[in-house]
C-alpha cells in the first residue's frame, strides 16, 4: 500500500507526471469531501481533490481543469491517480 510521500512517475500523451500519495488519513479526507449527501462520489470534486494533492508535472508546477483543456490525457492522468490514491 502506498503511503505519505510516496511517488510514482506515469507519461501520458508525451508528458510526465509526478503522482504523490498524501497519506493515508488525507486520501480518507480527500474521499468524504468528495461525497454528496447520498454518499455518491462527486466526479469533479475528486478530480479537483487529486489535482490539488496529488497530481504534479513532472518538471514542476500544479495541473488544474485548464491545463487539461489545452493539453491532452485528462482521463487516463486521473484513472492513473485514483488508482495510485485509494486502489494502492
Amino acid at each position: 500500500m502506498a503511503k505519505r510521500g510516496d511517488q510514482k512517475t506515469i507519461k501520458v500523451e508525451g508528458t510526465e507526471f509526478l503522482l504523490q500519495h498524501p497519506g493515508l488519513l488525507e486520501s480518507i479526507r480527500m474521499r468524504d469531501r468528495s461525497k454528496n449527501e447520498a454518499g455518491s462520489l462527486i466526479e469533479e470534486t475528486i478530480y479537483r481533490e487529486l489535482m490539488e494533492h496529488v497530481v504534479f508535472l513532472k518538471e514542476g508546477g500544479k495541473v488544474d481543469f485548464e491545463y487539461f483543456e489545452e493539453n491532452p490525457g485528462f482521463q487516463e492522468v486521473m484513472r492513473e491517480a485514483m488508482s495510485f490514491t485509494f486502489r494502492n
